[in-house]
């Protein structure tokens, strides 16, 4: 029997054009840049909203027009052991992003923390902090670009913009070395500043990312084996 709250899907399910590979790449692309969960024979599920059937509806039609099949359902699990496996996997996926977001504007504030210390503002030092925040925004940019599941990453999404928000503050703040305003702003918002430990010094060769940090790493798309 169906709970009274499942969760309603909307189902994409293609047939690619024989021919040229190039289309059926295409098709696959887009499916990931929705983040869509694959299932075995080239299912496609997300949660229904009125987002997520525009783009399957508009995903359809390009389908048809470039010669291949494809269908949309509306369809409700009846197993909700199912069910809660395809939504936890979503979830976590969507929330990896945003996590990623948050770590990176952590390591931000807390070289904004020895920044305030070290009163040692200059071109470079302003050149880095505006590159980092500018790849902070690309970041959450395409975490929220990904994300079609709504009230379900409504708190790791509203995290991630609000370490954001607090990073440009910060930043607004240093480009007029208000040091002790700054200082005041970190204090407040103490819970987002990585351990003592792992605060690096600003200096010429640190990097507010680092090597291969989350934020430079792909974010694959969750799928299961097809």
């Amino acid at each position: 029997m169906l709970e009274r709250d499942a969760v309603r899907w909307l189902q994409l399910t293609y047939k690619g054009p024989s021919e040229p590979s190039q289309k059926r790449v295409c098709v696959c692309r887009r499916l990931q840049n929705l983040r869509a969960l694959a299932l075995p024979r080239l299912f496609y599920l997300l949660p229904a909203s009125e987002e997520v059937e525009k783009h399957f509806r508009q995903l359809s039609h390009e389908i048809h027009e470039m010669g291949g099949e494809a269908s949309i359902f509306s369809v409700v699990a009846l197993d909700p052991a199912d069910e809660r496996r395809i939504l936890q996997t979503l979830v976590e996926a969507r929330a990896n992003e945003y996590n990623t977001v948050v770590k990176v504007c952590s390591r931000f504030l807390g070289k904004a923390a020895t920044l305030v210390v070290t009163q040692n503002w200059n071109d470079q030092v302003h050149a880095e902090f505006a590159e980092v925040l500018e790849k902070v925004h690309v970041l959450f940019r395409t975490a929220k670009r990904h994300d079609m599941l709504g009230e379900l990453t409504a708190s790791r999404r509203a995290a991630a913009a609000e370490s954001l928000a607090i990073c440009e503050q910060v930043f607004r703040v240093l480009l007029d070395q208000e040091y002790s305003r700054a200082r005041r702003l970190l204090e407040m918002h103490s819970e987002l500043l990585p351990a003592p430990t792992e605060i690096e010094p600003v200096d010429a060769g640190s990097s507010l990312v680092g090597g291969q940090s989350d934020a430079q790493k792909p974010q694959e798309p969750p799928t299961l084996p097809i």
